[in-house]
């Protein structure tokens, strides 16, 4: 008997604790993403029974329902259909998302129907998002234009952010960082970041932390002062990824660095970018300016220009510590330690222009006869973390069919298969007309 009511009573203990569990489940629901739909281009806050992107932020900032919009739950995901969204109600320095900049303050995700389709526009009158201390963004499939502020000109990050197949162009600051200004963290892949300006830092100004750049392209940026491409004082890696064509009245044309020894390039190409563009004769390093050393494996640096009279340093002004494997036209200015025997030093890299050759993103063609060609690591081309380059910056086999070594650069010469797909979220939903934004301006493209 007494084995009979023990038994009654574990019964009676795990029936009860169930009960308990399922009461705790139905009370206390785990917290989950919550999508959030747009549905006009206007630029609001007011209860006329549509969801406005900054009502959606909003919606996404304080989990609360804001007019049609639905409440923020967790990791919220915005989708943002294809459409031109100006924003219109000004108050710059305000920073809870009411008016200017969009602030996002949580855990948010936005989702366009693609960089040529959707399209945020800032108007110059304030930068366009602010993602604070603590939030973590991702902004994938949209083009962020024409943000105009003191520092971070399209984006200011203090939390961290993604960019994920996107373009930021054409945004100004005063100060530095164009398009991004980094004081969070910083994760750019398959975008563009092109055709913007600031006083340093054209493209992306890094301050202290990690930034990472993916199969992207840096182009067209430029700086009064220095870094066209990118100003770097912090942890930055340039994988697979472009830089191109951006000026500098100051020293470095493509990438100006700071006193850091976590700047890494793998797999980079930096051509046509030029330091002193105004002539003054103060600034070096058309493609790389280094106040310390970097390192590089896999990489070209060639074809830039320096237009310092006598003083010339076209390509490099500083150290490269050399993983291995690299391509430097000029080397006057750069000194090369480490390993030095597999470099092709005071080579022509025989590249095409600046073009779209597949892929979402711009990257100069390795033409036939390239140095570059097959000159890679017989061990693989590899990442930040060591794994393996199965890939190019436009998503394209590497190495390429038949070819025993990758290449030098971020293309991958004769390579076959189809780009990598771009996981952006495909929108469907009709965007209420706004006929009072007409005049909306369009995207910018290059020629």
């Amino acid at each position: 008997m007494k084995t009979k009511h023990f038994w009654q009573a574990g019964l009676w203990f795990l029936l009860l604790a169930a009960a308990g569990w399922m009461l705790t489940a139905v009370l206390i629901p785990s917290a989950r993403a919550n999508a959030i739909t747009v549905n006009t281009t206007d630029d609001e806050v007011n209860s006329d029974g549509d969801c406005s992107l900054r009502e959606a932020v909003l919606a996404a900032n304080g989990d609360t329902a804001v007019d049609a919009c639905t409440a923020g739950s967790g990791d919220d995901v915005i989708t943002l259909p294809p459409g031109t969204y100006t924003l219109t109600l000004a108050g710059a320095g305000e920073d809870n998302g009411q008016t200017g900049d969009l602030d996002l303050t949580g855990n948010v995700t936005i989702n366009g129907g693609g960089q040529n389709s959707t399209i945020i526009d800032g108007a110059s009158a304030d930068r366009i998002f602010d993602v604070q201390d603590g939030a973590q963004a991702t902004l994938s499939g949209v083009t962020v234009q024409h943000g105009s502020t003191a520092s971070g000109g399209g984006v200011n990050v203090s939390g961290a952010l993604t960019v994920n197949a996107s373009r930021i162009t054409a945004n100004t600051a005063t100060g530095v960082g164009g398009g991004i200004f980094v004081g969070g963290t910083l994760t750019v892949t398959r975008s563009r970041i092109d055709g913007n300006q600031a006083n340093g830092g054209g493209g992306i100004y890094v301050s202290f932390l990690p930034t990472t750049i993916l199969e992207s392209e840096i182009s067209g940026n430029s700086v009064t002062g220095g870094g066209g491409g990118i100003y770097s004082s912090g942890s930055l890696a340039v994988v697979n990824s472009t830089l191109s064509g951006n000026t500098a009245n100051g020293s470095g044309g493509g990438l100006y660095g700071v006193e850091s020894p976590n700047i890494h390039l793998y797999n980079a190409t930096i051509s046509a970018n030029t330091a002193d563009a105004d002539g003054d004769e103060n600034g070096n390093g058309g493609g790389v300016f280094m106040l310390g050393s970097f390192s590089a494996a896999n990489s070209l640096i060639g074809e830039n220009a320096d237009n310092s009279g006598s003083d010339r340093r076209p390509d490099c002004s500083g150290t490269l510590v050399s993983e291995g494997y690299n391509l430097v036209t000029n080397v006057t200015g750069c000194t090369i330690s480490g390993d030095t025997a597999s470099n092709l030093l005071g080579a022509a890299p025989m590249l095409g222009p600046l073009q779209n050759n597949g892929g979402s993103t711009f990257t100069h063609a390795l033409l036939s006869g390239s140095p570059a060609i097959n000159a890679g690591n017989p061990g693989g081309c590899y990442n930040e973390s060591g794994a393996p380059l199965t890939t190019d910056q436009r998503g394209f086999d590497r190495p390429a069919s038949g070819s025993p070594l990758c290449d030098i650069g971020a293309y991958e010469a004769g390579a076959d298969g189809s780009p990598t797909p771009t996981p952006t979220a495909t929108a469907v939903v009709t965007v209420t007309p706004t006929p009072a934004h007409s005049g909306y301006l369009p995207i910018i493209e290059k020629p």
